[in-house]
């Protein structure tokens, strides 16, 4: 056992691995980037992709609950309840998967791409072009009718990226026109042959009610057209929910059912042993993430586990730093990592590592491409000798406020693997807007500054190859974009889209602030973005698994390993976790 890592005990064999490993493994079979559940048997072909539409479905059986009331606890609460607020993490289970549908949804047992209550089916109808049919009988919580001029407005600001929603960092931007009064268009700014594969944040508003009230009074209020709806926020305490009674179901999918638990009541506790206690008592009946030290004041059968669809890495910085830049320091830093012995030690073993931010079942992800990086700190100071490392050189590493279960303890164990081979890490927890200003000074940042110094007014993401070429150029000479930023900072990436596309529009981006790498050069990474990006089928997986060669090969990630999720659950509740932590509480019922 390494000295950077004190022993835990372990976790109780009983708990199941991480679920995520088993759904994925369907997705990665024969999975295509294009094939779209729909509502009829025909398939729609637009030049050589055929589109699957999506299949009509019979009624699903009467379920019965022994109780209608639920309370669930979770560690903090969202920071607005409108359906196109910010997400607020796992506070998003509130608003945003239980008051409010989406346009698309993935299937909490396969990661099917389903209709919800707002569609019956959409088919692809040009490269930039997808045609959604939208159900008909749906109404908002106020009785306004949803139809496609009602989905227009809060689709405008869905399609924005200039206010915080939780949708336009997974579908980027488009115009959404009404064909007729159930036929939506959206018309996507780049080609966007996955655009119903990013849409499961794309939720609604009533359309007078969000005409009629500021952003300021929408934020303690949802009026969408989910299967909850809002009684009441005692705001800090709680927020009670009850069952929409005029919900309408999408066919006899298990999570768009009208709900048989009819009253529900969010608790929000900071610590996860409070959490996990109120279960045990009988005070909740379930709660989430409650951590590894819960687990031992559970009963076995009290204790489910899941996945988050997220990974935890730290990305380096291989622009800007003259160290960090240098391909063997970060290969050296990878090696030098013994990922398995972190998470036997902090997570009894119950999470994977990885050897990239993507898993497989993940389009572009392969086998070779995740696989973890060998703990061998020999190879790591060859490395470093190779690289004439400097010594003296101590790296930033930049993390925010408490964000996954033992966070300080892997940080620690980060800082002393690398200094164990030479590498010295100063590691600093800072606070939400610290973190972001600084992980938003990255690549796409000295793109913005060289415009700016140029009297440009174009959009980083407007420049041309030879600007970013000079942007970068003039960031290396000052060794940072205009702020500060870190060589190492804290990431979750989430693979929620099972799509590579996200990641690498996120972070191999000239011209996104968070990037922390960029390549400019002609044929270079930069220019193989967008024709990966509008890709579909064989050639986008053949193109992204390429880009995730790359990422792999060039060690821009640290040691990522799957982030788990542990719940706390009454016996009694009838419930599986899905692969990304979200909760419909009308796919749940109790057993006497």
């Amino acid at each position: 056992m390494s000295a950077f890592i004190q022993t835990r005990p372990a976790w109780r064999q009983s708990i199941s691995g991480l679920i995520i490993l088993l759904t994925v493994a369907l997705v990665a079979c024969g999975s295509n980037a294009t094939s779209t559940p729909v509502t009829t048997t025909t398939t729609t072909t637009t030049g050589s992709t055929p589109v699957p539409q999506p299949q009509a479905t019979s009624a699903a059986p009467k379920v019965v609950s022994a109780r209608d009331n639920i309370v669930l606890v979770i560690s903090h609460q969202p920071p607005v309840l409108d359906a196109l607020g910010s997400g607020g993490g796992i506070a998003q289970s509130v608003h945003h998967d239980n008051m409010s549908d989406p346009l698309t949804w993935q299937s909490g047992d396969d990661q099917r791409i389903v209709p919800t209550s707002a569609t019956t089916g959409w088919e692809l109808v040009g490269p930039s072009k997808w045609r959604f049919s939208l159900r008909e009988g749906v109404k908002f919580h106020n009785g306004e009718p949803w139809n496609a001029q009602a989905a227009l407005p809060s689709l405008a600001i869905l399609a924005s990226a200039e206010n915080d929603n939780p949708s336009y960092g997974y579908t980027g931007g488009y115009t959404a026109e009404a064909v007729d009064e159930f036929t939506l268009d959206i018309n996507c700014s780049t080609p966007c042959p996955i655009f119903p594969n990013t849409a499961f944040f794309a939720n609604f508003t009533a359309p007078d009610f969000l005409a009629s009230t500021t952003e300021e009074d929408r934020a303690r209020q949802n009026v969408s057209f989910g299967p909850y709806k809002l009684v009441e926020w005692d705001f800090g305490v709680s927020i009670t929910q009850e069952a929409y009674e005029d919900y309408v179901p999408a066919g006899d999918h298990f999570e768009f059912q009208k709900p048989v638990i009819r009253d529900v009541k969010w608790y929000f506790r900071e610590e996860p042993q409070v959490m996990a206690a109120m279960v045990k008592t009988g005070e909740a009946d379930i709660a989430w993430d409650v951590g590894v030290d819960a687990i031992d004041t559970l009963d076995a059968n009290q204790i489910k586990s899941g996945g988050s669809a997220e990974t935890f890495t730290l990305d380096v910085l291989s622009i800007f730093n003259p160290e960090t830049s240098k391909l063997k320091v970060r290969q050296a830093m990878a090696h030098a990592i013994n990922c398995q012995e972190m998470i036997d030690a902090l997570y009894g073993g119950h999470s994977v590592c990885r050897g990239n931010i993507i898993w497989p079942g993940v389009i572009g992800a392969t086998e070779s491409n995740t696989a973890p990086y060998s703990f061998d700190p020999v190879l790591s100071r060859q490395l470093l000798e190779e690289a004439n490392y400097d010594n003296d050189t101590v790296l930033r590493l930049v993390s925010r406020g408490t964000r996954i279960p033992k966070q300080v303890e892997v940080l620690e164990a980060f800082q002393g693997y690398l200094a164990d081979v030479g590498v010295n890490v100063d590691v600093n927890i800072v606070e939400v807007q610290g973190f972001l200003d600084r992980r938003n000074c990255r690549a796409g940042q000295a793109v913005a500054d060289f415009l700016s110094d140029s009297g440009s007014t174009a959009d980083s993401a407007d420049a041309t190859l030879e600007e970013m070429q000079a942007a970068l150029a003039a960031a290396n000479e000052r060794g940072s974009a205009s702020c500060a930023t870190a060589e190492l900072i804290e990431n979750e990436p989430s693979n929620e889209t099972l799509d590579f596309g996200r990641q690498i529009t996120y972070y191999l981006n000239c011209s996104k602030a968070q990037s922390p790498f960029c390549d400019p050069s002609p044929g270079g990474i930069q220019e193989q973005l967008a024709p990966a990006l509008s890709a579909s089928g064989d050639e986008r997986k053949r193109l992204l698994e390429e880009l995730a060669d790359f990422t792999h090969e060039q060690a821009l990630f640290l040691s990522p390993f799957d982030l788990p999720v542990i719940y706390a659950v009454d016996p009694k509740l009838n419930w599986e976790p899905r692969f990304d932590r979200r909760i419909r509480i009308n796919s749940m019922d109790f057993s006497p």
